[in-house]
């Protein structure tokens, strides 16, 4: 006498999210799909906002020496300050903002994740 398994009924009952919000990502139902547009959002909210930063951080140095020539005449250890601000201050800024960056994205992230977990009430 054959035993007939049949695997695909278990597997479908096991999928079974009993988490709707899960479900909705899983399936990309427009309340998934509403979810993962508001991370990509607020991910790309932060990237214009840091972008700003940096904008105006190392735009404003520029135009500073352009307003008060005074200012990019000064030297500091023989060397003329806009070189050091533009030259060198400039990376540890940029690697500051990328840090930020990553911290503050991960944090986007985790909020996400804390909702897609969160148990329904």
């Amino acid at each position: 006498m054959r035993t007939r398994v049949v695997l695909g009924e278990a597997a479908a009952a096991r999928r079974a999210s009993p988490d709707p919000v899960r479900a909705d990502l899983a399936e990309q139902t427009p309340v998934g799909e509403a979810l993962v547009k508001g991370l990509v959002r607020a991910q790309l909210a932060l990237a214009i906002r840091l972008s700003l930063v940096v904008a105006a951080g190392l735009g404003a140095l520029p135009l500073l020496f352009a307003v008060a020539p005074a200012v990019g005449r000064v030297k500091v250890l023989g060397v003329n300050l806009p070189w050091l601000l533009l030259g060198l201050f400039s990376f540890p800024f940029l690697l500051g903002v990328g840090w930020a960056y990553v911290r503050w994205a991960e944090r986007n992230e985790q909020d996400f994740t804390a909702v897609i977990r969160r148990p329904e009430a």
